[in-house]
């Protein structure tokens, strides 16, 4: 007969944020990194440390400031985009294949191992 117990702490992920986030022209070519900015629910910037129970309903946005001069050969619209994630996470809509990050870019939420989730804003621009 089985007997169901809880899960031990150190196996339950609460973990929605991305530790980081590159974009490439190419499979192969250069990659640029985002610079993400965490918010709280009240729309106030993260500043210092990073604690996920205080940023719980909040959201995050991910810049990628590709040089002006790079323009002819980084297309923003047609991108790949790969993200780094930690224990048992998951990002929908998929990151597989390209995508269009101009303008107001494109937002994905991560869902953590325990189903709660966090939104982020992907945005590229040519500085």
């Amino acid at each position: 007969m089985w007997n169901c117990q809880e899960a031990d702490k150190e196996y339950i992920h609460d973990k929605t944020t991305i530790d980081a986030m590159i974009c490439r022209a190419s499979h192969t070519g250069s990659s640029f990194e985002g610079q993400i900015s965490e918010y709280h629910n009240n729309g106030i910037l993260v500043q210092g440390e990073l604690i996920e129970s205080e940023i719980v309903g909040g959201y995050g946005r991910i810049l990628f400031e590709v040089s002006q001069s790079l323009q002819d050969d980084v297309d923003l619209t047609n991108i790949y985009l790969i993200a780094t994630l930690t224990w048992d996470q998951s990002i929908t809509p998929s990151l597989s294949g390209r995508h269009d990050i101009t303008g107001e870019g494109i937002v994905v939420t991560v869902k953590s191992g325990i189903g709660t989730t966090r939104s982020y804003r992907i945005q590229g621009e040519y500085k």
